[in-house]
C-alpha cells in the first residue's frame, strides 16, 4: 500500500450502477476477513455483490473513498478459501483512483479488510499479514487444537524479521524465507533446505541462529537492543531441535546466510 489506513467505518456505501450511484444505507462491517454490508431493508450484499462499491471511511479527521474495483477468491488457502478485493483509493483532488496495494510475487494487487481492536485495516497481499493469511494463519479462524491469533502474530514478525516484537523490521522485500510451523500448515523444504534462521512466538523471536540481512542487523547489535535474547543468538545456542521443546515456539524459519 501507499500507507497503512486504519479505518473506523462509517456506515456509508454507495453502490455502483450503470448510471449514477445508488445510496444503500445499512451496517457495513468486516468480518473472517470479508466485507458484508447489512441493509436496513434485510439484504445482505457481499463479495461479488460489493464490486463496483464505494465505501466512505473515516481515519481520524479523514474522510476517505474507496472504490472496490474488483472481487476475487483465492482458493489454494490452507484452511479454506479467501476473499480478496482490488481497492482503489479516489484522489479528492484530481478525481483519479491509485490502487491501493502494491503487486504481490504474483503480480496481484489485492488486499482484504482485517478487524484491528475497534477499527478496520486494509491490508494487502504483498505485506506480512496478507501473506500470513495467505499462508493459512488467519487470525480469524477459532481453533481448539492451534492458537491461530498468536500464529498470525508469529508469523508476521517472521515476516518482518521483526525479531524483537517492536516493530522493528529487519528483512529486505525479495528476501526466499522458508517457513513452517508445529501444527503442520506449513511444512519445511526437504530438498536443499536453508539454515536455520530463528523460532518465533507471538512476541517476537524466541532466538536467532543468524540474521536474514547481515548488514540490517547484527547478532551483536540484537543482543544489546534485547537482552531478552541473550544466550540465545548464535548457530550454536538457537537451533531447531532445542526450540521443538520450547513451549513459547509456535514457528520456526530458515533463510540463506548473507554477509554484513
Amino acid at each position: 500500500m501507499h500507507a497503512p489506513l486504519p479505518i473506523a467505518f462509517s456506515a456509508i456505501l454507495i453502490l455502483a450502477t450503470s448510471g449514477a450511484g445508488q445510496a444503500l444505507n445499512g451496517r457495513l462491517e468486516a468480518d473472517r476477513g470479508e466485507f458484508r454490508l447489512h441493509l436496513d431493508e434485510g439484504r445482505v450484499l457481499e463479495r461479488d455483490a460489493l464490486a463496483g462499491a464505494r465505501i466512505v471511511m473515516q481515519s481520524g479527521e479523514r474522510r476517505i473513498q474507496v472504490l472496490i474495483d474488483a472481487v476475487e477468491t483465492e482458493d489454494e488457502v490452507p484452511g479454506g478459501p479467501v476473499v480478496l478485493y482490488r481497492f482503489l483509493v479516489e484522489d479528492p483532488v484530481g478525481r483519479t483512483f491509485w490502487n491501493a496495494c502494491m503487486p504481490d510475487t504474483r503480480g496481484r494487487q489485492l488486499g482484504l479488510p482485517l478487524q484491528n481492536g475497534a477499527g478496520v485495516d486494509l491490508t494487502c497481499t504483498s505485506g506480512a499479514e496478507g501473506k500470513c493469511i495467505l499462508m493459512g494463519y488467519r487470525p480469524w479462524d477459532a481453533r481448539a487444537d492451534v492458537p491461530m491469533q498468536d500464529l498470525h502474530a508469529a508469523c508476521v514478525h517472521m515476516m518482518r524479521a521483526d525479531y524483537g516484537g517492536d516493530d522493528h523490521p529487519a528483512t529486505r522485500d525479495g528476501t526466499l524465507v522458508d517457513v513452517y510451523d508445529r501444527f503442520g500448515i506449513q511444512t519445511p523444504e526437504s530438498v536443499d533446505p536453508l539454515p536455520f534462521e530463528a523460532a518465533w512466538s507471538k512476541d517476537g523471536a524466541l532466538c536467532v541462529a543468524h540474521p536474514r540481512i547481515a548488514e540490517n542487523v547484527s547478532l551483536d547489535e540484537l543482543a544489546q537492543r534485547y537482552p531478552a535474547l541473550s544466550g540465545r543468538l548464535g548457530s550454536e545456542a538457537c537451533t531447531e531441535e532445542a526450540m521443538r521443546n520450547h513451549p513459547n515456539a509456535l514457528l520456526f524459519n530458515r533463510s540463506a546466510l548473507t554477509l554484513r
